[in-house]
């Protein structure tokens, strides 16, 4: 949940949330409101995908109970981690 809004742009792939009727493509642009709470699902190929938050997100279990959460230096934090992991050199350039 987050106490903030978030705006997505789709590049490239489908995706929907569980339990909604519309499907996401590339050019969609999506604004969620502060507190929306949803699972995301994608289909069975690549997602490219821009995403403007604010604040942190937080992931709850069957139980509502928080079980994570990230922001902007968690989620830099995996993506250093990832890329060192698989052997890819991290692109410095893309944070400022």
């Amino acid at each position: 949940m987050r106490r903030w809004p978030e705006l997505r742009y789709w590049i490239q792939g489908r995706w929907h949330y569980e339990g909604r009727s519309w499907t996401a493509v590339p050019g969609a642009f999506i604004f969620e409101p502060p507190g929306d709470i949803h699972t995301l699902i994608s289909e069975d190929e690549e997602v490219v995908a821009l995403f403007i938050l604010s604040g942190s997100l937080q992931y709850f279990d069957e139980e509502n109970q928080i079980v994570g959460q990230d922001d902007v230096y968690t989620v830099l934090e995996k993506y250093q981690k990832y890329c060192l992991q698989h052997g890819i050199p991290a692109r410095d350039d893309l944070i400022y």
